[in-house]
């Protein structure tokens, strides 16, 4: 697979469209400014090769035009200033997705004060919903999910959960509760980490329109690990949700098991059976339509 990366280096779609990365996390250890607030979820990715710059460098290697910057909750919590500050440093390629606390009492007023003040004037796309910590996340029942549904309905944000895919069965509910809202799904909500058959739960989703996957790094090692080549899996995502409701990530530099490179390869590889429009769907369009308008 290494072999096949030099002839990607392009990193371009059939029809000459950028890749867009939507799975990105900046994080830097030195700045006074930005004050890291590791939490035990977090590994040393943060310390080296995590600043914005190291990010874009490597992406500027590989070809990649846009980017995604989501909210690195393990390094700091739901103090979103670096993203942010990074972001509008690079208006041009990159959309924010903060983080507010879900197990706030009000979220909701979290979230209405980044967007009436964003950190360092940063345009906010979308808000990540992090329920991966350890903890019951009650929030997905007890009204505050739904009050941010609401509130991402009214000034267009994209919800962005974390979250196991056992707890796929409240997403439904909130999905067809509103809509009109886009929701991208975390690492296809880490089926291989779930009691039962997490496929399944993902597979059940399929007639929600407005949920759409995002197929991180994660979920193409776990997938490459488990059937032998991750084709196998996005394959069938694409033929059950459709190669537009799905859009690629790299988590990096959180997913250490590939240098930046490698998991563009291996997403490509993944990949290699799509016609020209899905490819396209799957590295740009859905990315762009979900992220970038």
């Amino acid at each position: 697979m290494r072999a096949e990366t030099v002839s990607w280096r392009m990193a371009t779609v059939p029809g000459h469209q950028e890749i867009i990365d939507t799975h990105t996390h900046v994080a830097i250890s030195d700045d006074p400014r930005f004050p890291l607030s590791a939490s035990d979820l977090a590994t040393s990715w943060w310390t080296s090769g995590a600043t914005i710059d190291d990010v874009l460098s490597q992406l500027d290697a590989n070809g990649i035009g846009r980017l995604v910057l989501v909210q690195a909750v393990g390094a700091y919590g739901y103090d979103c200033s670096y993203a942010a500050a990074s972001a509008a440093a690079h208006s041009d390629r990159a959309a924010f997705v903060a983080a507010v606390s879900m197990h706030a009492d009000d979220p909701v007023a979290e979230l209405a004060a980044l967007c009436d003040a964003p950190p360092s004037g940063a345009v906010i796309a979308g808000v990540r919903l992090f329920g991966v910590d350890g903890t019951e996340p009650t929030w997905l029942t007890d009204g505050r999910a739904a009050a941010v549904w609401d509130f991402a309905a009214e000034h267009n944000l994209v919800v962005v959960p974390t979250v196991f895919a056992n707890e796929f069965k409240h997403l439904s509910t909130l999905a067809e509760q509103s809509p009109s809202v886009s929701v991208a799904i975390d690492h296809c909500g880490f089926t291989d980490m779930v009691e039962g058959d997490g496929q399944v739960m993902l597979f059940a989703l399929a007639d929600i329109p407005s949920l759409h996957l995002k197929v991180t790094s994660y979920v193409l090692e776990a997938a490459e690990r488990d059937d032998g080549d991750a084709a196998i899996l996005i394959e069938r995502l694409a033929e059950v949700f459709g190669a537009d409701r799905l859009c690629w990530g790299s988590d990096h530099p959180q997913d250490q098991r590939h240098d930046y490179a490698g998991k563009l390869a291996l997403a490509r590889h993944a990949t290699r059976a799509f016609d020209d429009a899905s490819r396209n769907s799957f590295f740009n369009t859905t990315a762009s339509r979900l992220f970038f308008t």
